[in-house]
Parts: structure tokens; C-alpha cells; sequence
């Protein structure tokens, strides 16, 4: 399994939870800029663990079979991409609102 399939697992059907995750972190710009059709502001690997949970990132690092400074930074660089690619018209759709 990749890391990528990971991450759709992760947001599948839960996007407006996870939203609300890193909204909850005091990181709403950066998530509100992945919705949006502007840029995606960056995230580091500590804000990933702070945000989803170290059960999460140790989840996918046992999953992908590596280290959880390496899963936390990977899911840095693939949740905002994912994000963005779930929402293309700029908005959570409704059905993923939490």
C-alpha cells in the first residue's frame, strides 16, 4: 500500500472531520489554503502529529513500514495535496462537511 492510498483512506468520506482536525490545531490558514484554488501553504511532519494524532501517524508509518518522523513528514507533503485535489470548486462538499 502507498502512502498515497494512506492518505485517500484517511480522508475518505471523513474530509470535513479532518478539516476540522487541523481548524482545531490553529492551523486554519494552511488547511483553509489547500480548499481553496490558491496555493497550498506548507506543513511540517510536527503539526501533521499534532493535528491527526500520533495513533494516526504511527498507524501509517507500521502500515508503510517506516518511521514516524518519516510518516509524519510524508503525510506533510501528501494531506494538502489530497485536500485540494477533494476539493476542487474551493469548498468541502456538503456531504463531507463534519
Amino acid at each position: 500500500m502507498s502512502l498515497t492510498d494512506e492518505v485517500k483512506g484517511l480522508l475518505g468520506g471523513q474530509l470535513g472531520e479532518v478539516v476540522q482536525k487541523f481548524r482545531d490545531s490553529d492551523l486554519d490558514e494552511q488547511v483553509s489554503s489547500w480548499i481553496s484554488k490558491g496555493e497550498n501553504l506548507p506543513i511540517a511532519g510536527d503539526q501533521i502529529r499534532k493535528a491527526l494524532g500520533n495513533e494516526t501517524v504511527a498507524a501509517v508509518a507500521a502500515k508503510l513500514g517506516i518511521g514516524q518522523d518519516e510518516a509524519a513528514d510524508q503525510l506533510a507533503q501528501e494531506v494538502p495535496k489530497a485536500i485540494d485535489e477533494q476539493t476542487p470548486e474551493g469548498t468541502v462538499p456538503a456531504q463531507a462537511s463534519a
